[in-house]
């Protein structure tokens, strides 16, 4: 990716972040699914950026604003579809979710780059095909060969290695 593209990801996210978590908050009513709201969207304009950086500055944070609507519009239709399964297990994770998103809040998109370098090839596989691609965990079990609830859980699983991980570099230290 261009110098040029990560200066301007870097300012897409500075500037819109906190405006994209209000909006999904607002929708959403639950802390750690608007961060992943959060979190989704900006990983679909890394994808996108090229598309992104023709969109005139004065529409972009309509454009986020829709972006992050539908995204969460797209969690409440999960989650009345497949209810929360363990409020413990909610609750573990949550702690967890919240070190990322205030890691991923302060880190570029090289750090970010690096540490996913760090992951196990699975674990680089499930979040690439899980964020990046966007497919559901029933899709890439399908492709993997693996069992949806399994994917499910090795995906939280490589989201708390990622996160432990940026942790470990220091780049959690803003909200």
């Amino acid at each position: 990716m261009p110098k040029t593209d990560d200066s301007l990801l870097s300012g897409l996210f500075t500037e819109y972040r906190q405006m994209m978590f209000k909006i999904a908050l607002n929708i959403l009513h639950n802390r750690s699914d608007a961060e992943d709201v959060v979190q989704d969207a900006f990983l679909w304009i890394i994808n996108n950026i090229v598309k992104i950086s023709q969109i005139p500055c004065y529409e972009r944070g309509n454009y986020f604003a829709s972006i992050t609507e539908h995204r969460s519009i797209d969690v409440l239709r999960k989650r009345s579809r497949h209810p929360t399964e363990d409020i413990e297990e909610q609750y573990e994770l949550s702690s967890d979710e919240r070190v990322e998103e205030s890691a991923l809040s302060s880190v570029t998109v090289e750090e970010i780059k690096s540490a996913l370098n760090e992951l196990s090839n699975r674990d680089y596989e499930l979040l690439y095909l899980y964020l990046f691609k966007e497919m559901t965990p029933k899709e890439i079990g399908e492709a993997m060969g693996i069992s949806e609830n399994n994917i499910r859980v090795y995906v939280q699983r490589a989201r708390k290695r990622f996160a432990k991980i940026l942790h470990k570099r220091g780049l959690d230290h803003e909200i």
